[in-house]
């Protein structure tokens, strides 16, 4: 079964989603590292062929430095 384009840019806005409205501190750092792994993957992704559009790169490179200070602050 082949993933959509839509598919894959909701898993890793998901992710991002639950990691930045986290509330609880003990479990912030998990949803951080799935965020982190799904927007990782979704780049990949996206340099190997599997269609992004410009709006979804910078979504995603906005999103990468939003997890990155939200690990120096916590």
């Amino acid at each position: 079964m082949q993933t959509t384009h839509a598919g894959n840019e909701n898993v890793w806005k998901q992710a991002f989603k639950e990691a930045v409205l986290e509330l609880d501190p003990t479990r912030l750092q998990p949803k951080l590292e799935a965020a982190q792994a799904a927007i990782e993957h979704r780049l990949l992704q996206a340099r190997t062929g599997q269609a992004a559009n410009h709006q979804e790169l910078m979504e995603l490179q906005d999103a990468r430095r939003t997890i990155q200070f939200l690990w120096q602050e916590c």
